[in-house]
């Protein structure tokens, strides 16, 4: 049997999959070949969705903590007791006391219902803001009014040169490879800008690796050099632009020197992207989500913006400052479904959010986590465990016991994509809509989120609340769709939207001036230059700490779901380390380190990299043991814009050391031999 379904991981991909079930029950997940962009291919994030549905370790029973232990209770307890648990938050200190923390783990548009239950109380407590891409969202709209970007066919068939920026295509992105390749069969030119060692950097013309959170500041430098040799784009300036002349007299105060002396960068590199920029047309830029992690990154997305665009790249084919596909947002009505009209809903800040919760008034009395795992997730993870632990009642609806359902007092098991039916799609990337169909029936008593909160609402004697189907839901949220296009969708497991392929290019912005913005009156109301701008004495400094730790999107798995991979699951993590620290700290590959700062500190095992920036140590996220997760060594601030996590600025040590003993701590999964 062969089913056509999509997959829901939070990336820039969006993969159309075909769900093959033989008659042992295994699940084998290839390509939608008909899918215009991912072509009949999927990442191995992708192929692990089979894996965990039929994962021993997955949870399948809903759990109640006693003591500590974990025991089976049956769905008709569990909601009970969570019902009297919301109703008595309610009559105590009202629906404030209510919290409901969810991301984007696990996307879909019917993962929005869940939003919905809590609207309908009156309200809720509700995490905002971006531990990713928060700041660059808010960066583009003073630039250009919305993010928004290219196709992937526009870039392979018109760009004469990519510069990869931040982005670890490979790992994050791996669907845009051939259209990368296609463009350089054209001649294009390949250049990547990166602090981290990453496979396309080893067929780009051209690599640059500057260090940790400047990027914006070698952006800067290279647009100097272009307003002093000339190479600008005049008519876009005088006809499209305002505030050039403003951010041009700014430039003055990088030096070069200056600059190549933070970002580590020879000056003949900054000449050298300054002479791509300024002299080769069109010029295609793929932003990643990282260099927002910075204290300076929404700044540091606006640099970025301002070269590509006083140079020429802007609303041109080939061209573009590809970072979001905020234009897919006209599609959708999402309040359709969720309902928030009318809800009193207090905002906790995700990247501060150990500290909202201490600070709260009223307390938070119950804490849902939905389609997250903040205790993995969330900077300053240390504290946020310790706010937790002052929660009376937390319940986390989940496929495996996380490092936050380790935390919880209810855990209940929700369906894995390949059990449930929605619409998924990607405001990262392109314009391709894909429909999830049922593959496989639920194991053990899973259910669909929103069956759970259905569920939930009848316990409180509300049942009116979660009213609805699937099949009426979709359609409210896609009643902006013919429905002839509803159908194909369903049909062909995918349609495409048509989103423009070459944003801007009738030469009106959505910004208030309806022109690109190199002097934003928005981003001076709120209190930011009015220019890109960037301040080397924001960089983080410690005499005791001279190394950067950037805790990364891993290659093999999804953030934290890491629970199905024997290499994830060790009680030691790999830290990658740069040259320059093995250097420095006689380090081999292979040799035990203690990776530590103020705030945390673990065993793991070196692997030393040649490439990338020499004094950044990387570990991939998610990863949790030794009673921490790397969580645990980032701190709460905030970047410039929006509300963003600045969990980059994150400064260690490293020193090795003899090879500890191997006792490792028990996993949470076995706690789930209690569940059977």
């Amino acid at each position: 049997m062969k089913v056509k379904t999509a997959c829901p991981i939070d990336c820039y991909d969006a993969c159309a999959f075909i769900a093959e079930v033989g008659e042992d029950g295994e699940i084998r997940l290839s390509g939608n070949p008909e899918h215009p962009i991912t072509r009949g291919t999927i990442c191995n994030r992708g192929r692990q969705l089979a894996v965990r549905r039929n994962s021993r370790d997955r949870v399948l029973y809903p759990l109640k903590r006693e003591g500590d232990r974990w025991t089976r209770i049956s769905w008709k307890r569990a909601m009970r007791e969570i019902a009297e648990e919301i109703q008595r938050t309610l009559d105590e200190v009202g629906h404030h006391g209510i919290l409901h923390y969810y991301d984007w783990g696990s996307g879909g548009l019917l993962k929005s219902l869940n939003q919905r239950f809590f609207y309908a109380l009156g309200g809720c407590s509700e995490a905002i803001g971006s531990l990713c891409w928060d700041a660059g969202i808010r960066a583009q709209a003073y630039d250009f009014g919305l993010a928004n970007s290219h196709s992937p066919e526009d870039m392979a068939e018109h760009a004469e040169a990519i510069v990869v920026w931040g982005r670890n295509v490979a790992n994050t992105n791996v669907h845009m490879i051939p259209f990368i390749r296609q463009a350089q069969a054209r001649g294009a030119k390949l250049v990547v800008i990166t602090t981290l060692p990453q496979d396309l950097a080893r067929r780009a013309d051209k690599a640059i690796y500057p260090r940790p959170g400047t990027d914006g500041l070698l952006a800067l430098a290279a647009l100097r050099i272009c307003r002093d040799e000339g190479w600008l784009d005049r008519a876009f300036l005088q006809d499209r632009a305002i505030g050039w002349e403003d951010l041009a007299a700014d430039l003055d105060r990088y030096d070069l020197d200056e600059v190549a002396r933070w970002t580590d960068v020879p000056v003949e590199d900054i000449r050298f992207l300054a002479e791509l920029y300024g002299k080769t047309k069109p010029v295609c830029t793929l932003l990643g989500i990282g260099m927002q992690r910075y204290a300076q990154g929404g700044q540091t997305i606006r640099a970025i913006d301002a070269l590509a665009a006083a140079t020429g790249h802007v609303g041109i084919p080939g061209g573009g400052v590809n970072y979001a596909q905020r234009q897919l947002g006209r599609f959708y009505d999402e309040e359709a479904i969720i309902n928030r009209r009318g809800a009193d809903v207090r905002e906790m800040l995700r990247p501060t959010l150990a500290a909202d919760l201490l600070a709260a008034d009223p307390p938070v009395q119950v804490m849902f986590v939905t389609r997250s795992n903040p205790v993995a997730q969330v900077p300053d993870s240390g504290r946020l465990r310790e706010a937790m632990a002052h929660i009376r009642c937390k319940v986390v609806i989940d496929t495996f016991m996380t490092a936050t359902a380790e935390c919880a007092d209810y855990v209940l098991p929700c369906t894995n994509v390949l059990e449930e039916e929605d619409v998924v799609y990607t405001t990262m990337w392109h314009d391709c809509v894909s429909y999830a169909r049922p593959v496989v029936p639920p194991r053990g008593e899973a259910k669909p989120e929103w069956e759970i909160f259905r569920d939930l609402a009848a316990a409180l004697g509300r049942p009116e609340i979660m009213e609805g189907d699937v099949d009426s839901w979709i359609r409210r949220a896609l009643r902006r769709w013919p429905a002839d296009k509803v159908n194909e969708l369903r049909e062909r497991g995918f349609v495409r939207l048509g989103a423009p392929s070459v944003p801007w290019q009738d030469g009106r912005f959505l910004t208030p001036s309806g022109k690109f913005e190199f002097a934003s009156a928005a981003a001076a109301r709120d209190g930011h230059s009015a220019v890109a701008r960037i301040d080397v004495g924001r960089f983080p400094k410690d005499a005791n700490l001279p190394y950067t730790l950037l805790t990364v999107h891993p290659r093999k798995w999804q953030m934290s779901q890491r629970d199905t991979l024997p290499e994830a699951k060790g009680p030691y993590p790999i830290a990658e380390l740069g040259s320059e620290i093995a250097a420095d700290r006689g380090i081999q590959d292979g040799d035990w380190v203690h990776v530590r700062n103020s705030k945390a500190s673990v065993i793991a095992r070196a692997r030393v990299t040649v490439e990338g920036h020499p004094r950044v140590v990387r570990m991939e996220i998610g990863w949790h043991g030794q009673g921490v997760t790397l969580n645990d060594f980032t701190s709460d601030g905030l970047a410039d814009f929006g509300i963003q996590a600045a969990q980059y600025d994150c400064l260690c040590d490293v020193v090795r050391v003899a090879a500890p003993h191997e006792n490792a701590r028990a996993s949470g999964s076995e706690a789930l031999a209690h569940q059977v």
